[in-house]
């Protein structure tokens, strides 16, 4: 389904270059009269790391390991050329150039194409050994290098010149009916040749190899079934082989389809490109305008989640060496997934740390919230469990909660984007409704006494914070600095120091000192403790219970936060 997916794709919403053809970067032209005669090496790029093996062009391509296999008009210096790298063996140089002009005779012979019968005479009368000295000072064997016949680059797909394209198609194809076996193509579902070994490999992915890496191998036993081996374990045809490689290389390409996170690359597309709905802008660094209007179109007659339920499709790739390796695979509809961004968005919504309207966030800051050092340490279980949410509403995994939780013990803090990612967990596994818990909620509506004490704690913590800093000003370490993982997880063993602190020491200190403050401070105290004088201080708290204590916390600190800007602006 996902290959058939990508082929129709390349059939519906691309312009495809010729059979065989693909970008390759190209550093060298040698240019040549109509008559074959030598010009000039014209170099193409720079000596920037983006461009220093050149500028692409669509030009013909072939899959070559360790074999020697030409590719027809644009190849690298030993095969157009002759000229060895330092540590290639010289006889394979030699077969190298000599089956490239070989190759580009026989596209003579079958085209007549007068650009190629020039590049013909200029092989012919080209001594790698006489005619080094012709070469550019900076030219690399490993180099690209192509022709250009009078104004005309015969290898660029833009030359249009069809006979080369056709030459090219047949040749690499072979004699189909008695090399390729016959079998029914599992994308198009025709009966007709298939390969053995794809045409094209993919590319960008990270952690794969510079060359490309494979979405369909077998190469070992353990892997092969019914006697089939390489790719013939799934049969494809060449054309739909080429047609999926393409459109998946074209997506991964493209910033406007494809989001990268750590190792792992995931690639977005609609049926219907008419459709302008574009997914990735929600999830890598999501607009805060953008984000309101998907909110508020539902609810005020704005046309948003259209009729016509146009596909929608989500790739998820990692790469090891040479083997592209499937994560995740999401069909749905455009509509739906719509409506799922939008309780991403819901469920995500806390107060900003001032107090002020939320802010929404994109998949990778908030895994990465989790993490110490993300560049190192984030698992693509993470991020993948997010976009799964986001995209389709699955439930978050409750290893993740565990995973956030541990990062606010560790450093003794709750950050503003690791308790929206709290939120949207706690929010995932029901445990209350999208839109509750914003802000600050004196009477949450939880189904147990118990989930109230654990938000209560995590708001009385934020209270003594604010006692002791008004006390003592400016302070190496806070009560949470120096707390926190113990007050989170055994309430019933930590405040009770923590409270006769604040009573004995710095609530009389502010009585005397600052009087208003001390009435404003003890007024809180007492509210916070209202809720939690019923039961007491549990002796511990669940991990869910944990993930309440953060919110409560950081919903108190925001509170908090936003008074004293209050007070100080009157």
């Amino acid at each position: 389904m996902i290959l058939s997916q990508l082929y129709e794709y390349s059939q519906r919403q691309m312009e495809l270059p010729p059979a065989m053809y693909k970008g390759t970067k190209v550093r060298w032209v040698i240019s040549l009269s109509t008559e074959g005669e030598f010009r000039d090496f014209i170099p193409r790029g720079g000596n920037s790391k983006a461009d220093k093996r050149g500028t692409e062009m669509t030009a013909p391509h072939i899959l070559r390991t360790v074999g020697v296999k030409p590719k027809l008009l644009a190849d690298t210096g030993e095969y157009v050329l002759g000229i060895a790298r330092p540590n290639s063996k010289p006889q394979r140089v030699k077969d190298c150039h000599q089956q490239f002009k070989d190759l580009v005779q026989q596209c003579a012979n079958s085209t007549e194409e007068p650009t190629i019968r020039a590049i013909v005479k200029f092989l012919d009368t080209w001594n790698p050994e006489t005619d080094r000295g012709k070469l550019p000072k900076d030219f690399d064997p490993a180099d690209v290098i192509t022709f250009e016949v009078g104004d005309t680059l015969p290898a660029d797909e833009k030359a249009e010149l069809h006979r080369i394209e056709e030459f090219w198609a047949d040749y690499t194809l072979g004699d189909s009916d008695k090399s390729m076996p016959i079998m029914t193509c599992l994308i198009t579902g025709e009966r007709k040749p298939v390969v053995s070994t794809l045409p094209l490999l993919i590319k960008g992915l990270v952690g794969g190899q510079p060359s490309g890496t494979a979405m369909v191998s077998a190469n070992a036993k353990p892997f092969t079934s019914y006697g089939l081996k390489s790719s013939l374990t799934s049969p494809i045809s060449r054309d739909a082989a080429e047609g999926f490689a393409k459109a998946l290389n074209h997506l991964i390409a493209s910033p406007n389809f494809r989001l990268r996170i750590g190792s792992t690359t995931y690639v977005f597309w609609t049926r219907d490109q008419e459709d302008d709905f574009d997914a990735l802008s929600y999830l890598d660094d999501p607009d805060p305008e953008k984000v309101k209007s998907l909110l508020s179109s539902p609810f005020t007659g704005q046309q948003s989640f259209s009729v016509d339920e146009n596909q929608f499709y989500c790739l998820t790739l990692t790469a090891n060496n040479a083997r592209a390796v499937v994560r995740d695979w999401l069909e749905t509809t455009v509509p739906e997934v719509k409506r799922n961004l939008c309780n991403w968005f819901e469920a995500q919504r806390i107060v900003a740390p001032d107090g002020e309207e939320f802010k929404s966030w994109g998949v990778y800051k908030l895994a990465a919230s989790a993490y110490r050092d993300p560049a190192k340490e984030m698992l693509p279980a993470v991020p993948n469990a997010l976009v799964k949410f986001a995209l389709s509403g699955d439930r978050l995994p409750h290893d993740l909660l565990a995973r956030v939780l541990r990062r606010n013990r560790a450093e003794q803090k709750v950050t503003y984007a690791r308790v929206a990612l709290i939120k949207l967990i706690l929010t995932s596994q029901n445990k209350f409704a999208r839109t509750e818990m914003e802000t600050l909620n004196p009477n949450p509506d939880f189904p147990a006494i118990a989930d109230h004490t654990a938000y209560h704690c995590g708001r009385l913590l934020a209270e003594l914070e604010a006692i002791q800093r008004t006390a003592l000003g400016k302070i190496n370490a806070t009560l949470t600095d120096r707390y926190y993982g113990a007050v989170s997880s055994t309430p019933a063993s930590a405040f009770p120091p923590l409270l006769s602190g604040a009573k004995r020491a710095h609530l009389p200190k502010l009585r005397k000192n600052r009087p208003g403050a001390y009435q404003a401070l003890e007024k809180r105290l007492e509210e916070i403790m209202s809720h939690l004088s019923e039961l007491g201080f549990p002796k511990t708290l669940t991990l869910q219970q944990q993930g309440l204590f953060a919110i409560g916390y950081y919903h108190q600190k925001a509170a908090n936060r936003a008074a004293a800007q209050t007070n100080q602006a009157s």
